[in-house]
């Protein structure tokens, strides 16, 4: 697990726990409404489905600044 230290959370921040438990990634320490207005606390993702949208969204990430810079 790699960590990165950063200042207090505070309302502009969003600070999260990210683990890995097998074929599991976990994203706890969220406190945000969910759909039936109750408290959603932890969010799980399949490992290939985690890891299929971290490429994308880097692809996507590198395109643009490849277009900023066009």
């Amino acid at each position: 697990m790699a960590t990165q230290e950063q200042p207090e959370p505070g309302p502009d921040r969003l600070t999260i726990r990210v683990r890995l438990r097998g074929e599991t990634v976990i994203w706890s320490d969220l406190m945000y409404p969910g759909p039936d207005g109750r408290p959603v606390e932890e969010v799980r993702f399949r490992l290939e489905q985690y890891l299929g949208e971290v490429e994308r969204a880097y692809a996507e990430l590198g395109q643009a600044r490849q277009s900023d810079n066009d």
